[in-house]
Order: structure tokens, then C-alpha cells, then sequence
């Protein structure tokens, strides 16, 4: 694990925390990474600007560094590094489906014949009504989910989907509230 998260690291911020641990007579085992990170104070700041940018992607380099009280170099080369490494993936803006009309969420169930799971994936990845696609372990093979303008346009895409020769059944539940929908949230740091 030391290993696996040491080279991650390095990825975002070109420094040997294994040494450095070592080095301040710690033990990465029993230190636990993370908290070895927070002692030289660099996953702080990525973790306090990725809830900066998190809250809203339109915050300014400058109005980070002064929230942070860092160079706005700093902050343009840790979110670089972030960008690089894979940590942020891309900025973009979060969508109310319900004001552009997609009132109806769906969460279905898929069981697809043996070996077609990934061409029937890599074809329903681009409906326009698809949210979401997740690979599950369990009765069904995969789990969408889809919004919807209206029950019609749900009832066609189900019968589409059931259409498809390497379906083997669909299992689809309609959401009634939306409690919390935060896929790219920075809370879980």
C-alpha cells in the first residue's frame, strides 16, 4: 500500500513521502499515508482547494489564493498538478435536468447475455438519456441511470432496451425524491 501510495503521490506533487516518513522516523505502514501527507501540509491545501473549486468551478485563481492565504502560483500549479495526475478529471457545470424538463429519474436493473456486457455498454453509453452506467456484482449484470422528460419517453426507451436480443431482462424503478446527487463531490476528502 506504502508503495502504491507513495507513487501517487509523487504523481501530483514530485516528492518521496516513503523517505520523508522515513526519514522523521515514522513508519508508512503504521502511519497511515494520508496523515503522513498532512504533517508537510500539502494534502490540506489540494483537499481545501478542491472544495474551493468543488463549490464553484468558476472561483477564481486569485480568490483561492486569498481564501488559502497561498501565491496564486501556487494554487495554479497544485490544481496543474491535479489536472495531470488524474485527480481532476474535468471542470465542467452542474446540470438541473429537472429546469431543462427531465423530471422522470430512473434507476434500471440489466442482465445481458454472457459476453455482451461491454458492446451492449459501449452502445448505451451514448443515449442521450443515460446518466449513469455502473458495472455491479449481484442479480443484474449493470445499473442505469437515465432521466426523462415524461413516462412516454421512458415506456420507448424500455422497449428499445428489451428490443436488444442480448438483453435478458430489466428490472426499472422510478425515483421519487432526489435526497442527495453530489457524483463529484470533494466531501468524501
Amino acid at each position: 500500500f506504502c508503495r502504491e501510495a507513495n507513487n501517487a503521490w509523487k504523481r501530483i506533487n514530485n516528492i518521496n513521502v516513503e523517505g520523508f516518513v522515513k526519514a522523521n522516523n515514522g513508519s508508512c505502514e503504521n502511519g497511515h499515508f494520508l496523515k503522513a501527507i498532512d504533517t508537510i501540509g500539502l494534502m490540506q491545501s489540494l483537499v481545501d482547494i478542491l472544495k474551493i473549486i468543488n463549490e464553484d468551478v468558476r472561483t477564481s485563481y486569485r480568490q483561492i489564493s486569498r481564501s488559502l492565504d497561498v501565491s496564486v502560483g501556487t494554487v495554479h500549479n497544485r490544481i496543474d498538478k491535479m489536472v495531470k495526475s488524474g485527480v481532476i478529471k474535468k471542470f465542467s457545470p452542474v446540470i438541473d435536468h429537472e429546469i431543462l424538463g427531465y423530471v422522470l429519474t430512473t434507476i434500471i436493473g440489466v442482465r445481458v447475455k454472457g459476453g455482451k456486457l461491454k458492446n451492449w455498454e459501449e452502445k448505451t453509453y451514448f443515449n442521450k438519456n443515460v446518466v449513469g452506467i455502473y458495472d455491479v456484482t449481484g442479480e443484474y449484470d449493470a445499473f442505469l441511470i437515465a432521466k426523462f422528460k415524461d413516462t412516454n419517453e421512458l415506456n420507448t426507451f424500455i422497449k428499445d432496451l428489451v428490443k436488444d436480443p442480448n438483453i435478458e431482462r430489466t428490472y426499472t424503478q422510478t425515483v421519487l425524491d432526489v435526497i442527495k446527487e453530489d457524483m463529484g463531490s470533494s466531501n468524501i476528502l
